[in-house]
């Protein structure tokens, strides 16, 4: 932490602390050990780590600080920053907060999608907005898709996933649009300058609908293959149906921009809205559970998307070049 109270209660940055004199965490009042050096950036430390609640979600390293306190200093230029403000009504603290309405939250390791969605929530009480950003390095590129995994996906708030260069600073949104299958997303990447960070995003425009290449395809059916499990949905209504790789029927390639809230692959749901209706068996009620959706903040009521992929599954199925 880069800031902690003296004896009297005053707050005092890490940079203006002096070694001899004695600090206390402004949550926990607990002391902290000042440590400053020709190379680390200066902080304030626990003596043990576990004494304050705020570390029992959050470790910082030593990039993460460093990124803190230099982001601290330029978002300083154009806006009311604090760093390490207290929240007390919902006990967390941002790593920064602008204008006392808007967080931002460097999150350069792994943690849940569980308690991602946790803190964000907790921001959105306070009719507060938030920006995760991520380790720009983490993310893989493959032409026009971005690979995501679920911790990354979790991030996303406005259809955006944010991320921030090391070295640089660079803050750039990459807006997520139709899936491809197997976590990769078509993106468009947007560089958001620090004097406009909390200015309205761009929005960009997606097609409504998006085909899988046979490629995809096959990408998608190899990976079904792979688990070797007899109960693997997408090949067990495969083979119900009569149905090969080389035979799948054209609406089963169509995606639609709802799908990237969903975990289930954009052929599977599919194939299962596809079996059951061919059977005469077909519930509502049995496929609200059968999808998974994605744990996000932004993402839809799970009625809302569910009645999506319906009227979307019927859209393709009437139009596509299969059906007489």
């Amino acid at each position: 932490m880069y800031i902690a109270n003296d004896e009297n209660g005053n707050q005092i940055f890490a940079q203006e602390a002096k070694k001899q004199q004695s600090y206390f965490c402004p949550v926990c009042d607990t002391p902290v050990v000042l440590k400053a050096g020709n190379i680390k950036v200066p902080h304030f430390s626990h003596q043990h780590i576990m004494q304050c609640s705020r570390y029992l979600y959050k470790r910082e390293s030593m990039l993460h600080l460093k990124l803190k306190h230099d982001l601290y200093l330029e978002l300083n230029k154009y806006y009311d920053t604090a760093m390490e403000f207290y929240l007390e009504s919902i006990e967390q603290i941002p790593d920064l907060l602008i204008n006392k309405y808007w967080a931002l939250e460097i999150q350069l390791s792994r943690i849940s999608p569980e308690l991602i969605l946790s803190r964000t929530e907790g921001y959105y009480k306070l009719g507060m907005k938030v920006m995760w950003l991520l380790d720009e390095r983490e993310l893989k590129q493959e032409g026009q898709f971005l690979h995501l995994n679920h911790f990354q996906m979790s991030t996303m708030t406005n259809d955006a996933v944010y991320t921030i260069h090391s070295k640089t600073l660079e803050i750039n949104a990459w807006h997520i649009g139709h899936t491809a299958g197997l976590n990769y997303f078509l993106y468009k990447k947007e560089k958001i300058e620090i004097s406009e960070v909390i200015k309205p995003m761009w929005s960009p425009c997606w097609e409504d609908t998006f085909k899988l290449t046979k490629n995809m395809m096959k990408r998608i059916i190899r990976r079904e293959k792979s688990q070797k499990s007899v109960q693997n949905k997408t090949l067990t209504y495969m083979y119900q149906l009569g149905l090969t790789q080389e035979s799948l029927p054209e609406f089963l390639y169509i995606t639609s921009l709802h799908e990237k809230y969903i975990i289930n692959s954009p052929v599977e749901w599919k194939l299962y809205i596809y079996y059951h209706l061919s059977k005469g068996i077909f519930n509502r009620a049995d496929f609200y559970d059968y999808i998974k959706v994605r744990t996000l903040p932004d993402a839809p009521e799970k009625n809302i998307l569910i009645q999506s992929l319906l009227a979307f599954y019927l859209k393709v199925f009437r139009i596509s070049k299969d059906i007489a």
